[in-house]
């Protein structure tokens, strides 16, 4: 669909515009301005004079307005490159958004980990193992964006060592990790509700307490309710935590996790997830960098009889760039420090949508010096297109007045 219509409207709004002007001024390749009434120089050097702002042929007044009227005059131009900018910073922004959120869990799990050893039975045994901490810990899910995912509820006695949690002890109420929040947009004072699938029952919660906890999707309980909500003994467990291997047979047990592997898993996360990143960015850098370039290099070309005149009047290469050049760069810099909390706010309320099916917290916090790498990214790209095409103006000879005249 996009081609066609990206088609229609370069035709309907530039070729229709350029066919229509008369065949002399296509063969003199006349400047708009001039063909219009002469909008360009000599009008800003007329009304300077008259209003006797400049002081002299290089007054500052005269080079200030001569620079706004070269902005007016390139506006839609100018509202291209603005807007192409803000297309790829969307993507580049999309792209952080990834990069943040895989360094985000992979250094939150590693520091909410308080344990070596997780054990999930089939067949508990009568005692808790020595030097463990049991448990019970139940799996159910919600649906949420079509996608169904497991939420893990534990429930934890009061003086749990490895989770510092404090439940409210009715089982109305449940207390959400961080990223259990983060995911399903959840507050204190919100119903939460689970199923389970096995015993086609839906449960609903009140979220009494949120905390910190970013492994996986979590839930907590106090373990006496739970234990009475879903029907068990007043002794049940079925999964132990300990800070050493406490060597229990195989055969009871359904997995085994370890502190090594959730540090191994969270950072093959970032691993995988880093040819996306790396393809995100570039693309939105690539994008910035064509769209400036070339509405940059088209605004220049349409001021070549401009550029060609005020050389012959003696103005230096740093006036003529300030005029041509430097007033693109504060719209650029407006724009960015506009456009990015803008597409920042528009990255994070669709990337829901990107990982609706994978079962984590969504903490899309940037530091403030990224920021501020972006804004230093964007000037850097501006100086050196800018740069580039310094050199295309200094090649702009006086002779170019000539191709206009009859």
């Amino acid at each position: 669909v996009m081609p066609p219509v990206i088609s229609i409207l370069v035709n309907a709004l530039v070729i229709r515009k350029k066919l229509s002007r008369t065949a002399l001024s296509l063969i003199k390749n006349e400047q708009e301005s001039l063909v219009n009434g002469g909008s360009g120089v000599f009008a800003a050097m007329n009304n300077s004079s008259a209003g006797g702002k400049a002081k002299g042929r290089r007054g500052k007044g005269f080079l200030r307005e001569f620079s706004g009227r070269q902005m007016m005059r390139e506006r839609r131009s100018v509202f291209t490159v603005v807007i192409g900018m803000v297309v790829a910073l969307l993507i580049f922004m999309i792209g952080l958004d990834c990069f943040v959120l895989c360094n985000n869990v992979k250094e939150e799990n590693l520091a909410d980990i308080n344990y070596e050893y997780m054990y999930i039975y089939k067949y508990p045994t009568e005692k808790v193992p020595e030097g463990g901490e049991a448990c019970f810990a139940k799996n159910l899910s919600m649906n949420y964006l079509d996608y169904s995912l497991d939420v893990n509820v534990i429930g934890i006695d009061k003086d749990n060592p490895y989770y510092n949690f404090k439940t409210s002890g009715n089982k109305k109420d449940i207390v959400i990790a961080s990223s259990t929040a983060q995911k399903y947009d959840l507050q204190i004072g919100d119903t939460f509700i689970l199923d389970d699938t096995s015993e086609d029952t839906r449960y609903a919660f009140t979220v009494s307490d949120i905390v910190p906890y970013s492994i996986g999707l979590t839930a907590f309980m106090d373990i006496d309710e739970m234990r009475e909500l879903f029907g068990e003994s007043d002794d049940y467990y079925n999964m132990v935590l300990s800070d050493k291997d406490l060597r229990i047979d195989s055969g009871r047990l359904s997995s085994v996790t370890k502190r090594a592997d959730i540090e191994s898993a969270a950072g093959i996360f970032v691993d995988q997830m880093m040819s996306l990143i790396v393809i995100l960015i570039a693309v939105s850098i690539l994008i910035f960098i064509a769209v400036m370039y070339l509405m940059l290099n088209v605004m220049i070309d349409r001021a070549s009889f401009g550029i060609s005149l005020v050389k012959i009047f003696g103005y230096r290469m740093k006036e003529i760039r300030r005029v041509y050049l430097d007033g693109n760069f504060y719209a650029v810099m407006l724009g960015a420090c506009i456009g990015i909390p803008v597409v920042k706010k528009i990255a994070d309320m669709i990337y829901p949508y990107f990982i609706a099916n994978t079962a984590m917290g969504m903490n899309l916090h940037i530091e403030w010096f990224l920021y501020g790498a972006v804004i230093l990214g964007i000037v850097s790209v501006y100086l050196g297109i800018s740069g580039v095409l310094t050199g295309k103006i200094k090649r702009i000879v006086p002779a170019e007045v000539l191709k206009n005249r009859e």
